[in-house]
């Protein structure tokens, strides 16, 4: 499998960025526990995937 744009990546990690702080309002504002705690899921997964976005950015900036 060929490497993916640095562009691409960068892409994807403001995509991310986006995500986490939109569901990071979400989980805010709802009202039940179970929505908060969906949205703040969410929110975490957003964040672990920006972290591997930006791990692949360093890796292709080594090389």
């Amino acid at each position: 499998m060929p490497p993916l744009p640095p562009q691409l990546i960068r892409r994807a990690l403001l995509l991310d960025v986006v995500l986490a702080l939109a569901f990071l309002s979400l989980s805010l504002f709802a009202e039940e526990q179970v929505w908060r705690l969906i949205w703040g899921c969410g929110a975490l997964l957003a964040v672990v995937d920006a972290l591997i976005a930006n791990r692949f950015l360093d890796e292709e900036d080594l090389d």
